[in-house]
């Protein structure tokens, strides 16, 4: 099963209380957190696949306030 966090930049104009709501919200996403450092949101995602993923991220991307992303799949060992 694909898994992976994903980075993400919040646009300062927004609120991110709401960003993160509706992050969360998405299919695929397990957890969202807002953090301190040089990302302001990661998230972790699991699909069945990986065009369903593709599909979770490029949701994450059209939320309002999302400004930039940057996906670290997960390695299975």
């Amino acid at each position: 099963m694909p898994a992976a966090y994903v980075l993400i930049h919040l646009n300062m104009s927004v609120d991110f209380a709401d960003s993160l709501r509706d992050i969360r919200a998405i299919d695929g996403v397990l957890r969202a957190d807002l953090v301190v450092g040089p990302d302001d949101c990661i998230a972790y995602v699991e699909s069945e696949d990986i065009t369903q993923m593709m599909n979770t991220i490029r949701a994450i991307r059209g939320v309002n306030g999302v400004g930039k992303t940057d996906t670290r799949s997960i390695a299975e060992m």
